[in-house]
């Protein structure tokens, strides 16, 4: 998906992905991983944010936040990050950035997609090999969702879950919705989830491609269906079928 400038972000539901440069491992052992964790926590006081699910990798980190100030959310990811790397540095006798970039966001737009990006954070220790199943790892909030504890008590979890949801079965029934990984935000990619998202319309309404291709009906309610359920932006979904613009803003009316 390629990337937002940051005031065009029209949604206060954000993917956050930071990096080391060059890939380097930044939080290489735990040691690294608590005190990154410990800054987060130390200064998210001072903004008015929620941090939804996270986890922290070795050369990167995932959250899925929810910020009404995105400027002000900026402002706390660029505290964080200097301050971690003025620590990491000292103690490892380094000079120069950490960080790749400041920070890379993904919009979320409805809530099936909101799922699928929580499962997919939960899960990247298991797509890395590190750990067999979600709950072996220590340093995401996989736990806080089996337990209904930590992050899933803020209010916006609440108003958006309920009190006493019970997340793995929630997590069950989610469409996997693939999502970008840190190194892989480009529009090959993007097509490539397309496509997925494509087989899955198929699957659900047993439909083949000629006849979504033919019937305008059927073609507008899977795009509907790439939009709502599998989060896919109308530009994005124009782009891939080369829709005409004009004809794109008729398929968009209900």
């Amino acid at each position: 998906m390629p990337r937002l400038a940051r005031k065009d972000l029209n949604t206060p539901f954000l993917h956050v992905m930071v990096q080391g440069v060059n890939k380097e491992y930044i939080f290489e052992d735990k040691k690294y991983i608590k005190k990154y964790l410990q800054i987060i926590k130390k200064n998210k006081a001072e903004y008015n944010f929620t941090i939804m699910a996270y986890c922290i990798m070795n050369n990167h980190a995932h959250f899925l936040v929810y910020a009404e100030d995105i400027k002000s959310f900026g402002k706390f990811m660029q505290k964080c990050n200097l301050l971690y790397a003025q620590m990491y540095n000292k103690e490892k006798n380094r000079v120069g950035v950490l960080f790749r970039n400041r920070y890379q966001v993904e919009p979320i737009y409805n809530m099936k997609y909101l799922v699928n990006c929580i499962k997919y954070i939960h899960n990247n220790p298991v797509k890395a090999k590190m750990v067999l199943k979600c709950e072996d790892y220590q340093y995401s909030s996989y736990g806080d969702y089996m337990k209904n504890d930590g992050v899933t008590q803020s209010k916006i979890m609440k108003e958006l879950f309920g009190s006493k949801c019970d997340y793995s079965e929630l997590f069950k029934e989610a469409f996997e919705r693939r999502f970008i990984d840190i190194d892989n935000n480009n529009i090959e990619t993007t097509k490539e989830y397309i496509i997925e998202g494509i087989k899955e319309y198929q699957r659900q309404y047993k439909v083949s491609i000629s006849e979504i291709l033919s019937n305008r009906p059927i073609f507008k309610e899977m795009i509907f269906f790439l939009n709502e359920e599998c989060g896919f932006r109308f530009v994005e979904i124009k782009n891939f079928f080369e829709i005409p613009k004009g004809t794109m803003d008729f398929l968009q009316r209900r």
